[in-house]
C-alpha cells in the first residue's frame, strides 16, 4: 500500500441511532458527577511495525508514554483514570503484493481486517482498551468503531502524542463528533428548537456547527487559523446564526484541525463518564481496574534483598500525574500493600514530580518514601499516600564509626572512615573493642542509617 494523508483526520463515522433511554442526563454542571469516586481503565498499546520488522518512529514507545499522560490530564477532571499496562510492537503479516502490511493502511476495511488479525493472534488484551498503532493511513490520522461501547482504536504513530489519541478514545466512550446539519443553534431550553441534547453530538455545552473543514479544498473558510477564531455567518437549518467561539473551535472532537486542543468540555465528559457507569453493552466492565492500580509500576523492579542487580532497573511510574515520594518509615523492604496505612509518614518529600513531568526515567519510587498521588477521591477512598518502601538491605556504599572515648555522649570523640567492604562485613560490629559508638552507613540512593551500639567485654 501506498497511503499517505494528512494524518489528523478521523474516519470514524457517528452513529445515527438516538443514545438508549436513561443513560445520558445531558448534564453540564461537574459537580452532578460525583467526579471523586474514580473509573479506572487499562489501556494497552500496539506498535504495527511492517513485516520486516521496521517502522519510522524510533521514538514511539515514549510518545505512548506522552499520550497516556494526556489521557490522565483531561480526563481526571471528570474521575477517569488510565491505567499504562504497557507497549508492545508486533510484525504485521504479509499481505497480497502490499511490502507494508498493515503498517500502511489504504482502506478502512483495512483497519478492521488488522483487528481480526491482531485479535486471532492475540495481540488484543480482553481487559483493557486496545490502541493500534499504525503507521499512516489513506483514510486520516484515526479511526474507533463507531459503536457504542468499543474498547479499541487505531491512531497514526504520529498522533499518538497530539490530540488524535484523545480524540479516538472519546468516540469508545461514545464521545461524537461537534458537528452537524440537524442540531440548531439555540441553547434555550425553552425555545421550540432546541434539540442540543439529542440532536449531533447529544451535549449541549459543545456550539452547533455544520463542520469547519471543507474536504473539497482541505480548507477552512470560516475559521481564521491564526487566531482560530470563527468569522462565518452561517445559520443552522431553521435560520438561526451559529454561535461559534475559539473553545469550540479548539474542541478535540471538531474538525478545525490545525486549532484543536487536547480539550473536552464538561458535557462531554460526563457523557463520558455516563456511558462508562452505563456500560451497555457490557465491554467496558472487563477493562475496568482499581484505584490501587494506579501505585504500581508499569514496568522494572524493587531491590527486596541480596546483591542488587547489574544492571539495575528501578520501578517506574506512569506520567500524567501529580506526585509526591514522601519520607516514610515502616518494616517495609517490599512496598506495603495499598491496604496497609499502618506505616508513618512525613511531609518531607524525598521526590516531586508534576503532571507534565516528560522526564520518564526520573518517575521511580525512591526508597524510603511512600507514594502520594494528586487524586481527587471520595473520602471513603481514605489517603492517597500508599505503598511505603522502606528497604535497609542494600550494602551501604561507605560509612563512619565514631567512638565516644569516655564511654558517654560528648565532643571526645574518634572518628573513622569506612569502605564499603568493611562497613558490611557481618563480623565487623563482633570486632569492635569495648565502648560506645554511632555508626553511620551511607547508601548509593542518598540515604543514611545510624545505629547506636554500646559494646560490652567480648
Amino acid at each position: 500500500m501506498d497511503a499517505q494523508t494528512d494524518g489528523f483526520t478521523c474516519a470514524t463515522t457517528d452513529r445515527g441511532n438516538p443514545d438508549p433511554m436513561g443513560v445520558y442526563s445531558g448534564g453540564v454542571d461537574l459537580t452532578s458527577l460525583n467526579s471523586c469516586d474514580p473509573i479506572v481503565l487499562n489501556v494497552y498499546f500496539w506498535g504495527i511495525n511492517r513485516p520486516n520488522g521496521q517502522n519510522d518512529f524510533p521514538n514511539r514507545a515514549d510518545h505512548v508514554l506522552c499520550g497516556v499522560a494526556n489521557l490522565n490530564i483531561l480526563y481526571n477532571e471528570f474521575g477517569i483514570y488510565f491505567k499504562y499496562r504497557g507497549f508492545e510492537e508486533i510484525d504485521s503479516p504479509t499481505l497480497p503484493n502490499d511490502e507494508d502490511g498493515y503498517y500502511v493502511l489504504e482502506q478502512v476495511i483495512d483497519y478492521f481486517n488488522m483487528v481480526t488479525w491482531a485479535t486471532n493472534e492475540g495481540f488484543r488484551k480482553p481487559d483493557a482498551f486496545n490502541v493500534y498503532l499504525f503507521g499512516w493511513a489513506g483514510f486520516g490520522g484515526g479511526i474507533a468503531p463507531n459503536l457504542s461501547g468499543s474498547t479499541h482504536c487505531g491512531v497514526n504513530s504520529s498522533g499518538i502524542s497530539k490530540v488524535t489519541l484523545v480524540h479516538e478514545i472519546a468516540h469508545n466512550l461514545t464521545i461524537k463528533h461537534t458537528r452537524s446539519s440537524t442540531e440548531h443553534a439555540t441553547r434555550d431550553i425553552n425555545d421550540p428548537n432546541f434539540n442540543a441534547d439529542t440532536a449531533g453530538d447529544a451535549v449541549v455545552d459543545t456550539a452547533a456547527n455544520n463542520g469547519f473543514r471543507d474536504n473539497s479544498c482541505a480548507c477552512y473558510p470560516f475559521v481564521d487559523l491564526t487566531t482560530c477564531s470563527y468569522i462565518g455567518f452561517e445559520e443552522d437549518n431553521v435560520g438561526d446564526l451559529y454561535q461559534i467561539f475559539p473553545i469550540d473551535i479548539n474542541n478535540a472532537m471538531g474538525d478545525a484541525y490545525p486549532c484543536r486542543q487536547i480539550h473536552l468540555t464538561t458535557g462531554q465528559g460526563i457523557r463520558a463518564r455516563e456511558a462508562l457507569i452505563a456500560d451497555v453493552q457490557g465491554n467496558f466492565g472487563p477493562t475496568l481496574t482499581t484505584i490501587a492500580s494506579l501505585y504500581e509500576p508499569y514496568a522494572g523492579e524493587y531491590y527486596v534483598t541480596g546483591p542488587e542487580p547489574n544492571p539495575y532497573n528501578p520501578p517506574l511510574f506512569q506520567p500524567g500525574f501529580n506526585y509526591r515520594f514522601l519520607e516514610c518509615s515502616c518494616n517495609c523492604p517490599e512496598p506495603s500493600p495499598y491496604e496497609d496505612v499502618s506505616f508513618s509518614y512525613t511531609n518531607n518529600s524525598l521526590l516531586t514530580i508534576s503532571k507534565d513531568n516528560t522526564g520518564f526515567s526520573s518517575i521511580t519510587h525512591p526508597n524510603h518514601s511512600a507514594i502520594q498521588i494528586d487524586l481527587d477521591l471520595c473520602e471513603p477512598y481514605g489517603q492517597n499516600t500508599r505503598r511505603c518502601y522502606d528497604n535497609w538491605n542494600k550494602a551501604a556504599d561507605s560509612g563512619t564509626v565514631t567512638k565516644f572515648e569516655d564511654n558517654v555522649f560528648n565532643n571526645n570523640v574518634t572518628i573513622t572512615q569506612k569502605d564499603s567492604l568493611t562497613i558490611n562485613n557481618p563480623n565487623f560490629i563482633d570486632n569492635l573493642p569495648q565502648g560506645l559508638y554511632v555508626i553511620d552507613k551511607n547508601y548509593n540512593d542518598g540515604s543514611t542509617n545510624q545505629t547506636v551500639i554500646q559494646k560490652d567485654n567480648n
